[in-house]
């Protein structure tokens, strides 16, 4: 890992409070010709767990992620990104602020955008390349020195697999069938969930193991998400987002030992809702199931089978909205029937299920239109399916 240096953003505050005293004191040379500044933009750090029981961490959404960063850069290292890497001290900074020379920001929009993703390449090889200097996977303590590295207002993006195999959160001792609002109240009643005030934190790969660690069913990739977003709220983080957006599979640099995880014996879970992402059971466009979908709806088919009487499936179909005001009805429910189909093929009695339905882009997760303007990052977590288990009217539900 390169050697940590001081953050820019502090130093170029000191020294834009010093112009401006001095502006205001009649000691600055001309006139102030500027009716406005531009703002800096917030602090960004990636953090990775990067342990060999987990794809390497890289993913498109990084890059999307660090390229509108560095294009909101108005002073030179204003579009810096910050890189932890597992509970490393030092902290490694890439630079990716367009130049046009030594001084000045580039302006033009399509140059600078080329400036930004060729500079990518640094910050891939900065996630990827770097190892973690512990054995195991402690997604905690990566959060808590990747809050210390980051100022109140930044952006931290936490990518991992979240299957912690380190104490207070070893998942080996708190088993599948936790709870996860109480593992995080527990935590923080005994001090050891971090001070997330101020920061916006967004996960990255939850759920999603590879190398030395079994993949991880829905119901316990599911269970993992949930562990985690409790435990950023606990954090008192300004927001907590979960990213849907799928981790391609490439071997991790590390060779740290990392325990495995049992996952054989997964919850069944006969109540509640399973969200599956559409990204990575549908192509664009289209109500085919990929074949690596049988991934992710088999565990809950089996679990669906273990079911008593007295339960209903209902399956849901969600798009993400877009700038032409389609709605998406016909595309989420024709997804939806495809899961339905596979689920019945799968073992699943017909009988159990219920409504299936596509809603189009009427139930968004998030606002993936902000100000108008569509962000595929965000529109990813809008296409689902969810398959939400209840219990029937009139029926005892022990």
């Amino acid at each position: 890992m390169t050697a940590s240096r001081t953050r820019p953003y502090a130093a170029r505050a000191a020294l834009r409070a010093l112009s401006l005293s001095l502006a205001l004191a009649g000691l600055a040379v001309g006139t102030l010709t500027a009716c406005g500044s531009v703002p800096t933009p917030a602090p960004l750090t990636i953090a990775v767990t990067g342990s060999m029981a987990e794809p390497a961490p890289w993913a498109p959404v990084l890059e999307d992620l660090a390229v509108r960063h560095a294009l909101g850069a108005a002073d030179p290292g204003d579009g810096t990104v910050s890189v932890v890497v597992s509970t490393d001290p030092q902290v490694a900074e890439v630079d990716l602020t367009p130049m046009r020379d030594e001084s000045e920001v580039e302006q033009d929009a399509a140059t600078a955008r080329r400036q930004v993703l060729k500079k990518t390449a640094r910050l891939r090889s900065a996630l990827t390349v770097n190892t973690p200097n512990v054995d195991g996977l402690d997604l905690l303590g990566t959060y808590r020195r990747a809050l210390q590295a980051t100022p109140a207002g930044g952006t931290i993006v936490l990518v991992s697999s979240g299957v912690q195999t380190v104490d207070p959160l070893d998942v080996r001792t708190l088993g599948w069938n936790f709870d996860a609002a109480a593992v995080a109240r527990d935590l923080h009643g005994r001090g050891l969930v971090p001070d997330g005030s101020g920061r916006h934190v967004e996960f990255v790969g939850l759920g999603i193991a590879y190398g030395t660690q079994p993949g991880l069913p829905l119901p316990a990739a599911q269970r993992i998400t949930e562990l985690w977003r409790a435990v950023c709220a606990a954090s008192g983080a300004a927001s907590c987002t979960v990213r849907g957006d799928d981790v391609p599979r490439l071997p991790s640099a590390s060779d740290r030992p990392v325990p495995v995880v049992p996952v054989a014996a997964t919850p069944t879970s006969c109540t509640g809702t399973f969200v599956v992402p559409a990204s990575v059971t549908f192509g664009a466009d289209d109500a085919t199931l990929r074949d690596g979908a049988d991934r992710y709806l088999k565990p809950v088919a089996d679990s669906l089978k273990g079911c008593p009487a007295g339960r209903v499936v209902r399956i849901t179909g969600h798009t993400a909205q877009v700038g032409s005001g389609a709605s998406g009805f016909a595309l989420s429910a024709a997804r939806a029937r495809a899961v339905r189909d596979r689920l019945v093929r799968l073992g699943v009695e017909p009988g159990l299920i219920g409504p299936v339905e596509g809603v189009g882009s009427t139930r968004p997760v998030v606002d993936n239109m902000p100000g108008g303007v569509f962000a595929e990052p965000l529109a990813r977590q809008n296409r689902r399916v969810e398959i939400t288990v209840t219990t029937k009217e009139g029926t005892d539900p022990s």
